[in-house]
């Protein structure tokens, strides 16, 4: 069985075949598992997503403490204070930060005090020592001082069973020190999706050896594994695989047991070693598509098992843009996050943009930002063969399936190849 087949037409792909692209992502989407939660210390969930609220017993700050270094008084000894007659009060102690007791401040005598130490019984406010003059046996004040002023009272912060992260909220750095501060070591997550990169190929060699006759070195299987991790996922790779239907076979079994997701490269084409969508289906299920996009027409998506699979071109431009186009929002899907595709800007084409009939076109874009916002310039020849063109891209400028072209000058929605 072979799907080498003429069709005698005037051209290669009528409209009525091509899938829309909204349609085959979202296929996609929908197939895909959601990972078990796990428990991680809160480190190791730095950039992961909550599966659970997050709520704390904790009351923060935990005792009243000092916002400034200064003099613990009490509010009322200070009525009469001005900048030319300063009151005059006795220091009868210091606290520090850390500190278990303090001396206790009676009317008309204060404390020595500093940033994060408790304050001391009696004392209801705080003097910054920059307001204040004299030595360290008498200090002059020279401002009034409102009670509760510089002090920072009791569960100011968090009170006890307040929610303190909600579920489906992606763990940033200060939640780490939320977390910390409040004594909560682990929490509950969705792991980051483990995705096997299987690169297939009978012309491919590893990019450490030196090609023979009719040989490439493999750039699509570091590119892919290299794409998952940027994305948030743990990649693995099966090597190159050979075109062969046994050695597909195997490696798909061998590595069901920790892969949530596969991600084939090469064999989704028309031709006669184009084995992929026959082994899927007879591993599981498949379907193959056409989807309405350039580069990155010919598509794969299926099941083996559980375990989804999404097959992309052998060519490297459109194994890099259907990546970007389809498994960065699937893994992100998978780690619980809603951000699924990349931030986009409107920028003026600095050249004209040739689309592709009834096709998505994704020009690979130079950005550059002027007095009059984002200018957008193709990175020079778009073949699918050409790598330098997504090497040097900054975005992918999109040219609508409805148009001819984008012409210099006019705006273009450019999506954005940055983290984040």
């Amino acid at each position: 069985m072979t799907r080498f087949v003429g069709h005698g037409r005037d051209e290669v792909t009528p409209a009525q075949e091509l899938t829309p692209v909204e349609e085959h992502l979202q296929a996609i989407l929908d197939s895909l598992p959601q990972p078990d939660p796990i428990e991680l210390t809160i480190l190791d969930a730095l950039g992961l997503v909550l599966a659970a609220d997050v709520t704390s017993d904790a009351t923060l700050p935990p005792f009243a403490n000092a916002a400034m270094d200064g003099y613990a008084v009490v509010a009322a000894d200070l009525v009469d204070a001005r900048v030319d007659e300063p009151v005059h009060l006795p220091v009868v102690g210091e606290v520090v930060a850390g500190a278990a007791e303090a001396p206790e401040v009676a009317p008309g005598r204060v404390v020595r005090i500093m940033t994060g130490a408790p304050l001391p019984p009696g004392a209801d406010a705080v003097v910054p020592v920059e307001t204040t003059s004299g030595d360290d046996g008498q200090i002059g004040f020279h401002r009034t001082v409102a009670p509760g002023e510089h002090v920072r009272r009791p569960g100011e912060d968090l009170e006890p069973g307040q929610v303190l992260l909600k579920s489906g909220r992606r763990v940033q750095p200060a939640d780490i020190a939320l977390l910390s501060a409040v004594g909560i070591p682990r929490v509950l997550c969705v792991p980051p999706p483990r995705v096997v990169v299987l690169s297939s190929g009978d012309e491919l060699v590893q990019a450490t050896r030196e090609p023979g006759p009719g040989q490439i070195r493999d750039s699509n299987g570091p590119m892919l594994a290299a794409m998952v991790r940027a994305a948030g996922g743990i990649p693995f790779t099966t090597g190159i695989v050979p075109d062969d239907r046994k050695a597909l076979m195997y490696a798909f079994d061998t590595n069901l047991g920790h892969a949530d997701l596969f991600v084939c490269t090469g064999g989704a084409s028309a031709g006669t070693r184009d084995l992929l969508p026959d082994v899927i289906g007879a591993m599981g299920e498949v379907r193959t598509a056409k989807v309405a996009m350039k580069p990155g027409m010919p598509q794969i998506r299926g099941r083996i098992g559980q375990t989804p699979v999404i097959g992309l071109p052998g060519n490297p431009v459109s194994a890099f843009v259907s990546f970007e186009v389809f498994v960065r929002p699937a893994i992100r899907r998978m780690q619980g996050r809603r951000d699924l595709t990349r931030p986009t800007v409107t920028a003026r084409a600095t050249e004209e943009l040739r689309g592709a009939p009834n096709k998505r076109h994704f020009v690979r874009v130079r950005l550059a930002r002027g007095a009059e916002g984002w200018a957008a310039t193709p990175t020079g020849a778009q073949g699918s063969h050409v790598i330098t063109s997504i090497s040097s891209a900054d975005g992918l400028a999109v040219v609508p399936e409805d148009r001819d072209a984008i012409a210099a000058g006019e705006q273009v929605r450019v999506q954005l190849l940055v983290d984040g």
